[in-house]
């Protein structure tokens, strides 16, 4: 790994659906996932499986469904995201919206009296520090 790059420790998301019941886990590859996504199933359902990856179908890019059966036969579904890129895609999106510059609470600040008060309040601050250490050094 690069200096400077810190990896997405999140890399996939997986949601688990089992009887209307969701639930999600996620891991940083496929090989971490085939480790937590059975520990999710125990936990949640109190049901023993493996995940069986011959069964992921890859919808697109970055999302994959698959399913596995549980040693009594009973099917959970799961759909992997891969966030990582997920987020690119959404940064691209925002980016081709654009914004609307000069605009809003926090950018909207007032005329040229604005600054010159700021101003003001900036050299008394100035003349007040300088009193102050004017008196202490009088003192020693």
């Amino acid at each position: 790994m690069k200096k400077g790059k810190k990896r997405w420790v999140n890399d996939l998301a997986v949601t688990l659906y089992y009887q209307g019941e969701t639930r999600k886990c996620f891991g940083y590859d496929m090989r971490h996932l085939m480790t937590r996504v059975p520990e999710a199933i125990q936990r949640t359902w109190k049901i023993r499986c493996n995940m069986n990856i011959d069964s992921i179908n890859e919808v697109s890019h970055s999302e994959r469904h698959g399913h596995t059966f549980s040693i009594c036969g009973k099917r959970i579904d799961y759909i992997i995201i891969d966030r990582r890129d997920r987020v690119k895609e959404a940064a691209r999106l925002l980016g081709q919206i654009g914004g609307q510059s000069g605009t809003g609470k926090k950018k909207v600040r007032g005329d040229s009296n604005y600054y010159r008060v700021l101003r003001m309040k900036g050299v008394e601050k100035s003349k007040q520090k300088m009193r102050e250490n004017i008196k202490t050094d009088s003192y020693e």
